[in-house]
């Protein structure tokens, strides 16, 4: 059994405040040690009639707002910081037997000091929303130096400002604690009590801070992800300006090439056909020997092969062929040029296709098979290539391929040319997918998929 020495040994006595009294505290003072207060633990205390219990009861509850505030607070989209706040600075005012609670910001200059959010229990005014420098400025500048001011204690005999709103609010008492980030002053959380003095401990003034930093931490993640969101939302425009300008100038190109072909077409060629049949005419005069016979027919001949070079020329600016024909004969045109021309031997495949094909897409794929043929006959070093124009249930494939060099597709876009970039545009303008599959010796297939249904919002 025990014995009244090993009892008296496992208990403690407590003198409560008065002196009055000696009760007995429940709490082992020896043997295995409190891990936890729990509720059978702290229910235990008050009914022994411990003085310790309701301190260990407040701080208890305080300590598990605390703990569930930082966890909240943790994962908290932008959108729910600020009702997060709001809702937390209401369990710390019911927590903490208070009035009003608030969370305010310095400006980034630090001359101004705003209340962002608070919670008063009702029946008591609301913190002010205006600038804190302006109503307050020697309470404000004592927050901005990072002190803890205890409202009215703390201030000084001047601050008659903050001393007539005490009396004209009945303020009775409010403890501020500054908020510091990488060692500057960035804000402050406040508690205040109107109807009675309720005086928080000083112990307590670290986790009173601690909470005022989740606070602040939470909103300073806001400010960046809506900073992020801004910056996002800018570039988006400025890519869309950027595409609209794309088109804009694609399209100012194509009407300058248009332009130029019909003159061309309309202007030069006529011009060299009225001197081929001057030259015709004046060969005619001359004796059928001679000298003089012979340059001629030599002019005429080169006269002749400036007419179809200034027409082959203002097919590949303006193929006015696409317009009155269509892109299957329009490709199979310039297939069958390059290939009389000795430049490449092209072999053309093309289905039967849906009519009309949106004027954006069929130019697309002709410009698009027009500069890769050329790329071929420029850089590849093969001399044959195959171009394929088929439909693929609601899109139009044009596929082009050379069995040349190759290149490597992740380092073409840091050389000078413009030929894969200005295809990427193209593509992308009319809602399009572009495809380049290549490698040194390995030939080049470039493969790309059209709408053929025009989008409004393109």
């Amino acid at each position: 059994m025990t014995d009244a020495r090993t009892k008296k040994s496992q208990t403690a006595e407590v003198t409560d405040s008065n002196g009055d009294g000696v009760f007995p505290c429940p709490l082992p003072t020896s043997g295995r040690p409190v891990r936890s207060l729990d509720q059978d633990l702290r229910q235990g205390l008050a009914k022994a009639g411990c003085p310790l219990a309701p301190s260990v009861e407040e701080r208890v509850q305080f300590e598990t707002l605390l703990s569930e505030l930082s966890s909240r607070f943790v994962n908290l989209t932008a959108n729910e910081v600020d009702s997060q706040i709001e809702a937390g600075l209401r369990r710390i005012v019911e927590c903490l037997g208070i009035d009003r609670s608030g969370f305010g910001e310095l400006s980034a200059n630090g001359r101004q000091f705003f209340v962002t959010h608070s919670y008063q229990v009702p029946g008591v005014p609301p913190a002010p929303r205006q600038d804190l420098f302006s109503l307050f400025p020697i309470y404000s500048e004592m927050i901005r130096q990072g002190k803890v001011v205890r409202v009215p204690d703390d201030l000084p005999a001047e601050a008659t400002a903050e001393r007539e709103y005490c009396r004209r609010v009945g303020l009775k008492f409010n403890l501020t604690i500054p908020l510091t980030l990488m060692g500057s002053v960035v804000g402050g959380i406040g508690f205040a009590s109107f109807g009675s003095r309720r005086e928080l401990p000083d112990e307590l003034l670290p986790r009173l801070r601690l909470l005022g930093d989740v606070f602040s931490n939470a909103l300073a993640r806001k400010r960046a992800d809506e900073a992020l969101r801004d910056r996002e939302q800018m570039l988006q425009v400025s890519q869309t300006q950027l595409r609209d300008l794309a088109a804009r100038l694609l399209h100012a190109q194509e009407q300058e090439r248009r332009r130029i072909a019909r003159e061309m077409h309309d202007d030069w060629t006529q011009r060299l056909a009225v001197l081929g049949i001057d030259v015709a005419r004046l060969e005619r005069q001359l004796a059928p020997s001679g000298a003089a016979l012979e340059l001629i027919e030599t002019i005429r001949k080169e006269l002749v092969s400036l007419s179809e070079d200034v027409h082959g020329l203002s097919r590949q600016l303006h193929p006015a062929i696409l317009d009155d024909l269509g892109l299957v004969e329009a490709l199979r045109s310039e297939c069958a040029s390059l290939s009389r021309r000795g430049v490449l031997r092209v072999e053309y495949v093309s289905q039967l296709l849906p009519h009309p094909i949106p004027h954006d897409a069929a130019l697309c794929a002709y410009r698009i098979a027009q500069e890769s043929l050329r790329n071929v006959a420029r850089h590849s070093g093969g001399r044959e290539a195959a171009v394929s124009l088929l439909v693929d249930a609601d899109e139009l494939l044009l596929r082009i391929q050379d069995w040349g060099a190759g290149f490597d597709p992740r380092t073409v876009h840091h050389g000078p040319g413009l030929g894969l970039s200005s295809m990427a545009e193209r593509v992308k303008l009319v809602q399009g997918k572009l495809a380049v599959r290549s490698a040194p010796g390995e030939g080049t297939t470039i493969e790309v998929r059209l709408p053929l249904v025009e989008n409004p919002s393109a």
